[in-house]
């Protein structure tokens, strides 16, 4: 039987990768890609929710209240959920967070939750910015394709980019993990993106 302290060495190996940005910049895209080629676990709160709301349960229902006004779901909410997902995957080599944390109060729940469990700590943010302009036409876009209720009209789209600046852009400023901030230029191809944000990571790995 394996000590603590190699169950301990063993979960601290786990990576942590943070997708950092505004709606609409292309996070969601890259979390699929870093997922397939690392093998890492994608944890989207917005699929997470969606999921829920599709299924009518009562997170679902909660949820729906606050994404269909373009508003944040609050952090209790929020971080009980990720809580929950985090500890289904205490085997995984890594957790790719896509859309959180998106306060300072989960930023904090997160580290919580890693050092309870010792799964290592946040590894790399990869910070996407891109033009409001260029967000907003995405947006109303991607409402088209995908029906998202959050992306359908423009009043919505706005108070969603109005929200992030507001309560998600800076969150990481005065951060200790500021130094692990990598800034990406969201506008480039979606190639371009994968393979500087694959580079980056396999400079953690080796």
């Amino acid at each position: 039987m394996s000590s603590l302290h190699e169950i301990h060495n063993f979960y601290c190996f786990m990576i942590h990768i943070i997708l950092f940005g505004p709606p609409g910049c292309g996070k969601g895209t890259q979390a699929k890609i870093i997922s397939n080629k690392f093998g890492f676990i994608h944890l989207s709160t917005g699929m997470i929710f969606r999921n829920h709301i599709k299924r009518k349960t009562n997170l679902g229902k909660l949820a729906s209240y606050y994404i269909n006004k373009g508003a944040l779901v609050p952090d209790r909410i929020t971080t009980n959920m990720l809580n929950t997902e985090i500890q289904k995957h205490f085997k995984a080599k890594g957790i790719i967070y896509d859309g959180y944390p998106r306060t300072k109060n989960q930023i904090f729940s997160l580290e919580k939750v890693l050092k309870k469990f010792c799964l290592g700590k946040i590894n790399i943010i990869f910070y996407f910015f891109i033009s409001k302009k260029m967000i907003i036409n995405r947006l109303l876009k991607r409402g088209e394709t995908s029906n998202r209720n959050d992306d359908i009209d423009i009043i919505t789209v706005q108070r969603r980019i109005k929200e992030y600046d507001k309560e998600t852009s800076l969150i990481w400023k005065n951060h200790k993990c500021k130094n692990n901030i990598v800034k990406l230029n969201a506008s480039l191809s979606v190639d371009k993106i994968s393979i500087f944000i694959e580079k980056k990571i396999l400079n953690l790995l080796y």
